[in-house]
């Protein structure tokens, strides 16, 4: 098997090339604090978002979704969790960006042997924060979709029925209706059939107001 032998350039690198070298390693200097920057800002705001729309949650939450029939306040409450879910995972992919995750040194000859040079090494830490800063905010778009989807839910979903039935024992007969009238001494109700019946108060042992008619 041939050795590879390397050869000697036939002439010096020209201006031109020395110049595009310099170029690459001031921008590949300057490419992990802009980077940096970018997630600082992304950080500040979506920092700010998360609390915004936490100290909503935590304040409105309840009261809107109060109403709600089960199935719609599951839904609710699953838009809405998973959201916040996304948004604390991408504040915190932001966060790595910005601040790195690099906590052991590395001498001199490790860097050489792994990147080939200081440039390539300040350019490779740039693109993980990058993808890192990419994939927050990846994060962040899905959270504010889910979120957008709670809220747009908890606006168009039907509220829970009221209790507007009466589920009443008496010492003859048990009977279960819409309240009509309590007057004269007796409870006037309305039956499924819109049977009106009537039971004297003076027969009645229990009175439950209940959601439906069983």
């Amino acid at each position: 098997m041939p050795v590879y032998r390397p050869r000697k350039p036939t002439s010096a690198p020209s201006e031109g090339s020395l110049a595009q070298r310099d170029a690459f390693a001031a921008t590949a200097r300057q490419s992990l604090l802009d980077v940096r920057a970018s997630a600082e800002a992304w950080r500040n705001g979506l920092s700010a978002f998360l609390a915004l729309v936490t100290t909503g949650v935590i304040i409105k939450g309840r009261d809107t979704t109060a109403g709600l029939p089960t199935s719609w306040r599951l839904a609710v409450t699953l838009l809405i969790g998973g959201g916040l879910l996304c948004a604390v995972i991408g504040l915190w992919r932001v966060l790595a960006a910005q601040a790195g995750t690099r906590y052991r040194l590395s001498t001199l000859q490790e860097l050489r042997s792994r990147y080939g040079s200081i440039e390539t090494y300040h350019v490779a830490i740039a693109a993980e924060a990058i993808g890192k800063l990419n994939t927050g905010r990846r994060f962040v778009f899905v959270a504010l979709l889910l979120l957008l989807s709670g809220v747009g839910v908890n606006w168009w979903a039907p509220t829970a029925p009221t209790a507007t039935y009466v589920q009443i024992t008496s010492t003859t007969n048990n009977a279960c209706g819409a309240l009509r009238s309590a007057d004269d001494g007796q409870i006037r109700l309305a039956t499924t059939g819109n049977q009106l019946i009537a039971i004297p108060l003076a027969q009645v042992t229990r009175l439950t107001v209940v959601n439906t008619c069983q």
